[in-house]
């Protein structure tokens, strides 16, 4: 293992201004004596009981009740995607403990999100910069304001951004980092404002989802995140695994003085957005063209219009002439199973080991197809989202015209490209415990972690 990558999750903000000063009781001499004696006789007794792990949820309980006044940390982060822009605050307590590593506990959260995403002012860096400002100002009522100055600004572009020209892409940052370095918060440098590496984008993910599930330094679920421009897959690897995969696909990731290996890879491309497009390409021979026809639309759907990296164009399906819904799935499967395999760069040999959770495009996609609960998620298998796509492309369904492009894409997403059986068991989430499962709150963690590690 001695080939793997060092993956440090690092503080992705600059260095706050003055370290904000930690809070420690105000109490009167006797409540103090009392506040020792029963955390001493807690630490006895959970010893005793051998429930010496749940000390941390014990004593914090108990501290506040004595009046423990906790250390608070905030953070803003902004996911400028291909298909929107969400910002989401942080407001972490840190927990009472006597021993152990120092942790963080998620107290609230702020999600908002706007369309259409970054990548499409590239010709308007000014008016997409604005865009991020004012999704930020609707989180700033979480901040307090004797804290924002401490408070890390961090905006991460992602696959929208990696699929402009560098100038164009260049340009939007710039732009950004200008407007953003206005609203008082901790942006100092250029790292506030960066096209996030596909790779992180995995490991973020990973990482909130098993945070969110209490599973680090235990038995992790696999993660696949399913954006507009890229998808990511992301789990942890043992030796015999690790030792099959590309090294710079394999990461030591530290989770509480613990590195986990994993393996992650981000597919730039097989995002839901840019595989509709590359779909439709590969389906037309006419150059530059801007119509569209296509097996994975429904014959009754015309004309529909359709914007991608800035562009309109317009798509129908293709004319009856006595097709069944047989075969025009058939011929959909076969268009989207070429496009996958010319457009991966890296094949795995098999399929994530244990347990699934999948995230964005993949739980809409169900939710749109009646497979989980719209507000709740649900499990799925790829048997359930492949019958989906068969009576999808077979039926008429003006309101939904990419729904058998869509699903039978995802079929063939998890079943060719990533190894999975039709009856391997996926969890679908958007929230876990109330909060957004997204990668910013993997980063957000981290980066105050980091902060307070280093003090």
């Amino acid at each position: 293992m001695s080939e793997i990558r060092q993956r440090k999750l690092k503080d992705d903000s600059a260095p706050a201004a003055a370290a904000p000063r930690a809070r420690s009781l105000a109490q009167p001499r006797r409540l103090r004596k009392v506040f020792v004696v029963l955390i001493i006789a807690a630490v006895c007794a959970t010893y005793f009981t051998g429930l010496f792990a749940g000390q941390s949820r014990l004593l914090d309980g108990l501290a506040r009740s004595l009046g423990y006044r906790h250390e608070h940390h905030y953070a803003v982060l902004v996911d400028a995607g291909s298909s929107g822009s969400r910002v989401l605050a942080y407001k972490f307590r840190v927990p009472f403990t006597v021993f152990g590593q120092v942790n963080l506990d998620l107290e609230d959260e702020y999600f908002e999100q706007s369309k259409p995403g970054l990548s499409s002012y590239a010709d308007e860096p000014e008016k997409g910069a604005d865009s991020i400002v004012q999704l930020i100002k609707k989180a700033s009522f979480l901040i307090p304001e004797d804290k924002r100055a401490h408070t890390p600004l961090i905006v991460r572009a992602t696959a929208g951004l990696r699929l402009l020209p560098r100038e164009k892409a260049d340009g939007l940052i710039v732009a950004v980092r200008a407007a953003i370095a206005k609203l008082g918060y901790n942006t100092d440098g250029d790292s506030s404002v960066e096209i996030m590496d596909g790779a992180d984008e995995g490991i973020y993910i990973w990482y909130t989802v098993n945070l969110l599930h209490n599973l680090l330094g235990g038995s992790t679920m696999a993660a696949l995140d399913l954006g507009g421009g890229s998808t990511q897959i992301t789990y942890q690897l043992d030796e015999e695994l690790a030792a099959r995969v590309p090294a710079g696909d394999r990461h030591a990731v530290p989770t509480g003085g613990v590195n986990i290996s994993v393996y992650t890879h981000s597919y730039l491309g097989l995002g839901l957005y840019a595989a509709r497009y590359g779909i439709l390409q590969l389906g037309n021979k006419t150059p530059n063209t801007t119509h569209f026809t296509s097996p994975c639309v429904d014959p009754i759907v015309t004309d529909e219009r359709w914007t991608y990296a800035n562009k309109e164009i317009v798509v129908s399906g293709l004319s009856p002439g006595g097709t069944t819904a047989a075969r025009q799935h058939a011929a959909c499967r076969l268009l989207v199973a070429q496009y996958v395999k010319s457009t991966l760069d890296w094949e795995p040999e098999e399929p994530p080991r244990g347990s699934v959770a999948a995230m964005s495009f993949f739980y809409d996609v169900a939710a749109d197809a009646g497979l989980i609960d719209v507000m709740r998620g649900g499990k799925v298998t790829i048997g359930k989202y492949k019958h989906a796509a068969q009576q999808a492309c077979g039926g008429a369904n003006i309101e939904q015209p990419w729904a058998c492009m869509d699903l039978v894409y995802i079929v063939t997403l998890l079943n060719d490209a990533y190894k999975m059986s039709l009856n391997h068991p996926i969890s679908l989430y958007k929230k876990v415990n109330g909060h957004e499962v997204s990668w910013a709150l993997g980063l957000a963690y981290t980066t105050i972690m980091n902060r307070i590690n280093v003090k």
